[in-house]
């Protein structure tokens, strides 16, 4: 059988790759409210706040012992972030190889 190759259909691969860029990013504008010390009363500021942490709650708490809330919540929400953005580059890696079949 003749060398074909196939590709994913990249339209696919790019949403679902942008679609985990853009969880990162909803935790990462958390992290920046968080770190600039937002006011938790504004709406936009208390609705990203819900965003990021229900989209980091296997994250949000896995380091504890770490005093200052500041950096826990630069280790805490920066996982998860990485996680999101790690998850979003092998999609998008994956799903665009062309694949041969013999």
């Amino acid at each position: 059988m003749p060398y074909v190759a196939t590709r994913h259909n990249p339209v696919i691969v790019h949403i679902i790759a942008a679609v985990f860029w853009l969880i990162a990013l909803i935790i990462l504008l958390h992290l920046a409210f968080v770190l600039l010390e937002a006011n938790p009363g504004n709406p936009l500021v208390d609705f990203m706040a819900d965003l990021a942490n229900w989209f980091s709650w296997l994250f949000r708490d896995m380091f504890t012992g770490i005093e200052d809330p500041k950096v826990r919540a630069v280790v805490n929400y920066g996982i998860a972030a990485l996680v999101f953005l790690a998850i979003g580059g092998v999609v998008s890696g994956v799903g665009g190889r062309r694949r041969g079949h013999n």
